[in-house]
């Protein structure tokens, strides 16, 4: 179980012992066999097909997501790693451990191109690695983790190479502003940061400090925002997951991740950002993926995988993830999660109020508190406020393949109380009553006892002296 605090300050989280809450050890998810150390993950909108490349093995196997079964293997070149999707045309890009990159058929599932990056200022060796496609321009965008540049190829032709920061490992694009957002992993403290690329121009705008170094980097098409972690795996290191906004390229938000991590990905169905957590520091390896809500910028769940999960990739066909657990030879499938939204109304605006769902209970100033879940049936209970009773104040509710809402109405004494009326009214109309039946008891005695004076005795006449 986790105890949320929510202020207009923040978001407190506290935990409390239920591994259920996380889907820890007792939940076990489905697996797809596929090669050797399976590092990227990418879905193809344009075949519905996933693709994993396989760093131990050479190849990359390609699933289909509808049976989840493994329908071919492409056989490529050592040092495969992460991919990048075209999703106008289905092209899949990756990489080599040196200075090509290649473009796979959807349609046959063969490498059709072979780009080499020599003369986009990549002679000799760059480690290239396909991130992040542009929809705008059409570009792919490739970071050249060796040579501190981002090499950019259109179609099968590489088309220019642009200079970023130390050690680049990652990017996004933001489909808001058009610009390409790289990580830099740099080779200090200081070098970490956001290199800002202009995709119309293909030219650095500028630099985003204190965010960025790490591969992992989504963004949030529902609010503008950036989201990078850090993959820092020195024993002390303290990790973060940082948040940018879109428009003003300001950091908004760091919060902080026990664990470093290798890939971001944001779910526009259920509005969270997904972070696969790779290792812990001191390279204790990891088996789960961390969710994070962008409305609290806070971690709300723990999703289990197998050991070393690394690249991430969401399914727009099925709605499900899947994730790659480099330490096996193993992608699992994430059980689906659904945003279930408890909404109040009565309690004056800035109230502390709380709602407990599935043994998880958060605690809020403002007017709502959304849970992560997946599908069941819950119980729920609305925490008594002062005076104020909530109705309903428990029961149970189902997620089935949807988000939920569930409405509570405070007031006081809830609309139930005695003989039917609200709250105090009720203790109101009974002292009433109460009052009246005494004033009631007293006449009668009082009557009573005069009659009993106005009788005459036993055996004497009415009128005549005794």
């Amino acid at each position: 179980m986790l105890l949320i605090f929510v202020s207009g300050s923040g978001v407190f989280f506290q935990p409390v012992s239920n591994p259920a809450r996380a889907l820890g050890p007792s939940f076990e998810e489905p697996t797809i066999h596929v090669g050797s150390y399976p590092i990227g993950v990418a879905f193809d909108p344009v075949n519905n097909l996933l693709y994993v490349s396989n760093f131990g093995s050479n190849n990359i196997s390609v699933i289909n997501t509808s049976n989840d079964r493994v329908v071919a293997w492409i056989p490529t070149a050592y040092g495969v790693g992460p991919l990048a999707v075209d999703t106008a045309t289905g092209v899949v890009y990756f990489g080599d451990a040196v200075l090509t990159v290649y473009g796979i058929d959807p349609f046959t599932n063969r490498i059709e191109w072979s780009i080499p990056l020599a003369s986009a200022g990549c002679p000799s060796g760059c480690a290239p690695e396909p991130q992040t496609y542009d929809t705008s321009n059409g570009d792919i965008y490739i970071t050249d983790l060796s040579i501190d540049r981002v090499s950019v190829v259109h179609g099968s032709v590489a088309v220019g190479s642009i200079p970023v920061g130390t050690g680049p490992n990652g990017a996004a694009y933001d489909s808001a502003n058009g610009d390409i957002y790289v990580s830099n992993e740099g080779a200090s403290v200081p070098s970490i940061n956001l290199t800002v690329i202009d995709g119309s121009s293909n030219l650095v705008v500028g630099q985003v400090a204190g965010s960025g170094g790490g591969p992992g980097v989504a963004y949030d098409s529902m609010n503008g925002e950036i989201f990078v972690c850090e993959n820092g795996i020195q024993d002390g290191f303290s990790n973060v997951v940082t948040v940018v906004n879109g428009t003003s390229n300001q950091l908004v938000a760091s919060i902080p991740i026990s664990t470093s991590c290798q890939a971001a990905l944001y779910d526009p169905v259920d509005n969270y950002v997904y972070i696969t957590d790779r290792a812990a520091p001191g390279g204790r390896d990891q088996s789960n993926v961390t969710l994070v809500d962008p409305t609290t910028n806070r971690i709300v769940l723990a999703l289990p995988t197998q050991l070393g999960p690394t690249g991430i990739a969401y399914d727009s066909s099925n709605h499900d993830v899947y994730v790659a657990d480099s330490d096996t030879s193993n992608i699992s499938i994430l059980p689906q999660i659904f945003r279930l939204t408890v909404h109040e109304t009565g309690l004056p605006s800035g109230t502390n109020w709380s709602a407990t769902v599935g043994g998880t209970t958060v605690s809020s100033t403002a007017s709502t508190i959304t849970f992560p879940e997946v599908n069941g049936t819950f119980g729920y209970s609305i925490g008594r406020v002062a005076n104020q009773e909530p109705t309903p104040s428990s029961g149970s509710l189902t997620i089935s393949n949807g988000p939920k809402e569930l409405n509570v109405t405070f007031s006081k004494g809830g609309g139930g109380g005695l003989l039917g009326l609200p709250g105090n009214t009720a203790y109101y109309v009974l002292v009433g009553i109460g009052a009246i039946a005494a004033i009631l008891i007293a006449v009668f005695v009082v009557l009573a006892r005069r009659k009993r004076r106005a009788k005459p005795p036993s055996g004497v006449s009415p009128g005549r002296a005794p």
